[in-house]
């Protein structure tokens, strides 16, 4: 079998590279380019010492200790906890890539004949791996980054209200809520919850106008006697304006205000 040292290098260093700058963004690492580059470099010329006979154990170790050194010199060192976040997420991001490169080439590489798949004898190349590469770690920084922004914008809420019930809501900070009843100022929060409604239908509720781009309205809000909303605190300068349309965020009951998180 034919083994080209420098494929082998040249594939490796670019693995390598978008990996070390994949954490950099997702991280805010701002890594030098010139250490990543480095780094890189030492990572794809170790990779021939894979070509020596070892057992399992130093096989693992001297992967466990080589990844450790390629961290250390694309973002240094500032604590432990530094350091082994970015060493997870070293190993998250190959792993990532690693397994959508097995999975591509298990889907290309096997012909389903009936109910057998059998092997067709193609391997990823080079030029493919180089192409998908980028690809792959691209919608996993931009997945990352979306995930990380709706779960800091997620919030539990706990609405009071003046029968002494107990509401508890799933909120999201949403931006394009600047919504503030004109009576009082105080800030509205748009909720789809069944026992809010019902809580309507039973008591006095109050007309808030509101307008955007294209349409104007009015919204009908309960006054709770206050909410309590994590990582906020308690608030009881607010109203809760009842949507009939359920709220198109995955598991969201409610819109939080945003000028209730920059008064924090």
């Amino acid at each position: 079998m034919k083994v080209y040292i420098d494929l082998i290098l040249l594939l490796n260093f670019i693995i390598d590279f978008l990996i070390l700058v994949t954490i950099s963004i997702i991280l805010r690492r701002n890594a030098k380019m010139k250490r990543i580059l480095f780094s890189t470099f030492i990572g794809s010329l170790s990779i021939l010492i894979l070509f020596i006979n070892m057992n399992n154990f130093l096989l693992f170790l001297y992967k466990l200790i080589l990844s450790s050194i390629l961290i250390l010199i694309a973002f240094g060192y500032k604590d432990i906890k530094y350091f082994f976040n970015n060493l997870l997420y070293f190993y998250t991001t190959s792993i990532i890539l690693g397994g959508f490169l097995y999975f591509l080439n298990i889907q290309i590489g096997y012909e389903k004949v009936g109910i057998t798949f059998i092997n067709n004898n193609f391997k990823l190349n080079f030029l493919v791996v180089g192409i998908f590469s980028p690809v792959i770690l691209y919608i996993y920084t931009k997945q990352i980054k979306e995930l990380r922004l709706f779960y800091t914008n997620r919030k539990k809420v706990n609405v009071y209200l003046n029968n002494n019930k107990i509401v508890e809501l799933n909120g999201y900070v949403d931006s394009g809520n600047t919504l503030t009843e004109p009576y009082g100022g105080k800030y509205v929060i748009i909720a789809h919850n069944k026992e809010i409604s019902d809580y309507m239908r039973a008591n006095n509720y109050i007309l808030v106008p509101y307008k955007t781009l294209n349409y104007d309205g009015i919204i009908k809000c309960i006054v709770p006697k206050y909410v309590y909303i994590d990582g906020i605190g308690l608030k009881n300068n607010v109203v809760i304006g009842i949507s009939e349309n359920k709220i198109k965020i995955d598991g969201i009951d409610c819109l939080l205000n945003i000028l209730m998180e920059e008064k924090i």
